[in-house]
């Protein structure tokens, strides 16, 4: 028996209608027999073609509010049939059931409910029942029939009804059906996951759109970026417009994703500058200039301003518009991504004088988005909340009283630290006008100490308006020691603020008393790993 199929009949039945006329046209052509029902039914008849409705088939109404329309066993007996089992023909002719050969259906929008914050009612009514029905008995039938899970298959639907004037082959329905087990276990993860929500120990992890990344985090090694599909808009990197430049690699991904993360919480952990721009220049993870002002040229040069040299080959992200001044002033720096809300025509005419910049358009980050962080480890993977929000608790814990006027920078120094990699040390500074930015930075070392001694301190007094003893130093963790407090006075810190937490406490107090160094303790660690 020949492995290609003629369709001669269809069942339609979809939420979204969108696109779907071209393909009911070219069906109505070949003399296929449509099904459907409900709004899907109305749609069919207002193109003038005819439609056979499934409640004659069934000889039953849609019931239950439409809750109940397609399940029922001269339907699903017509799909799941087999074509070269005798006794299945046989119970379909005893039963007067007619074979479908096609199904299309596009499932209710659950992600898109849930995301829009609509009512638990609502919620509940977009659980497609009998559209999950048929997508599972006609994939599990793929020898004999063709399953449209979405509007997403359309194009390849219509292809074979142009292309092939309606036959496909084992092949084209095997792809169809392989999309529709991909449909439906993506679409029962989401409710798993809504019902779920509470339970730590329960995630369901599917991804959809897979884009093949330029390479990995070396050449050698292959990678792909997977796209959340129920992201609200101004949360998601992975979804940010292309614009130019060459393709993305996996570095370039994660060095993005971190730009964007930290200009966007540097723009909400200041809130005394009005109209305020937050500038990121990020380097291997690390953020290696960090600024908010109320200017986003100032912005962008105190960023820069951070540490120039690692600068160089970085990606910086803006939380404002990008003007044509702004893309001159890249015109003999080399970056490789810049990111940001928004670009004018004359900022993209500049910009396109490098043709391999990558440009990537996307609203900042919302402050508190409750994504989860996914890492593998060998065997498994690791799930954890985002380190994310502005911490508001402090305690002064020296007898020297930390500054009321510190605290807005302490606070954006936080934000600033937890960005960087453990052990992380950040130094803030705030100048005359109000702006604070980020002076110094050391991390990623296997003890604190080093990460102290690693800050671009030798470079600060070629900062103009850089005053050490005016500046906050910020750890991410505690000092296990009072030996970072003793290089801190090296350098004429006077104002500290770290988590607290250690067994020798009283130990690393009693020394910023002995130097008149002010410290809070916040009660919170930011490790970044």
């Amino acid at each position: 028996m020949s492995s290609s199929r003629k369709i001669k009949s269809a069942l339609i039945s979809v939420f979204h209608k969108d696109g779907l006329d071209e393909i009911i046209k070219t069906l109505h052509q070949q003399g296929v027999t449509i099904y459907s029902t409900g709004g899907t039914q109305a749609f069919i008849e207002g193109l003038d073609v005819p439609c056979e409705r499934v409640e004659d088939l069934t000889s039953y109404p849609s019931i239950l509010g439409g809750r109940v329309k397609t399940l029922h066993p001269k339907v699903f007996g017509g799909i799941l049939a087999r074509r070269d089992n005798e006794g299945d023909l046989q119970q379909l002719a005893e039963y007067n059931i007619p074979e479908i050969d096609l199904i299309i259906v596009d499932l209710y929008p659950f992600e898109a409910t849930v995301a829009s914050g609509a009512p638990l009612q609502d919620i509940i009514e977009k659980i497609d029942i009998g559209g999950i029905s048929l997508i599972r008995g006609a994939a599990k039938n793929y020898k004999d029939v063709i399953i449209v899970p979405s509007k997403d298959q359309y194009a390849d639907l219509l292809n074979v009804l142009k292309e092939q004037n309606g036959e496909s082959t084992l092949e084209d329905r095997f792809k169809f059906a392989a999309a529709a087990f991909g449909v439906s276990s993506h679409y029962d993860s989401a409710i798993s996951n809504f019902f779920n929500k509470d339970k730590d120990d329960m995630e369901r992890i599917s991804l959809n759109d897979g884009e093949v990344l330029r390479y990995g985090e070396n050449p050698h090694q292959k990678a792909t970026v997977y796209k959340y599909n129920n992201i609200k808009e101004g949360a998601s990197l992975a979804n940010a417009n292309v614009l130019q430049g060459k393709a993305l690699s996996y570095n370039n991904m994660l060095d993005a994703d971190a730009a964007w993360k930290a200009a966007s919480d540097a723009y909400h952990s200041v809130n005394h500058i009005e109209g305020k721009q937050a500038v990121a220049v990020v380097k291997h993870l690390n953020p290696c200039g960090l600024a908010v002002t109320n200017d986003i040229t100032k912005s962008l040069e105190l960023a820069w301003a951070g540490d120039p040299i690692s600068a160089f080959g970085g990606i910086i992200c803006f939380t404002g518009t990008v003007t044509g001044a702004i893309a001159e002033w890249f015109s003999k720096r080399f970056v490789e991504i810049i990111i940001a809300p928004e670009f004018t025509p004359e900022a993209l005419e500049v910009f396109a004088k490098k043709k391999n910049l990558r440009l990537l358009e996307t609203p900042i980050k919302n402050e508190i988005t409750g994504e989860k962080l996914i890492r593998s480890v060998s065997g498994g993977i690791l799930v954890q909340d985002e380190d994310e929000g502005v911490d508001n608790e402090f305690k002064n814990v020296t007898k020297l009283e930390f500054e009321a006027t510190k605290m807005e920078l302490a606070k954006f120094g936080i934000t600033a630290c937890k960005h960087l990699k453990s052990n992380a040390i950040a130094i803030v500074t705030e100048n005359e006008d109000g702006s604070f930015w980020l002076t110094g930075a050391g991390m990623g070392q296997p003890n604190r100490l080093d990460s102290l001694r690693h800050l671009t301190m030798p470079r600060f007094d070629l900062k103009e308006g850089v005053k050490i003893e005016n500046s906050v130093v910020i750890s991410d963790a505690f000092f296990p020691f009072r030996d970072s407090i003793e290089a801190a006075n090296e350098y004429n810190v006077k104002y500290i603020v770290e988590p607290g937490g250690s067994i020798r406490d009283e130990e690393v107090i009693e020394a910023c008393n002995e130097f008149g160094i002010a410290m809070l303790f916040t009660g919170k660690r930011h490790f970044k790993h």
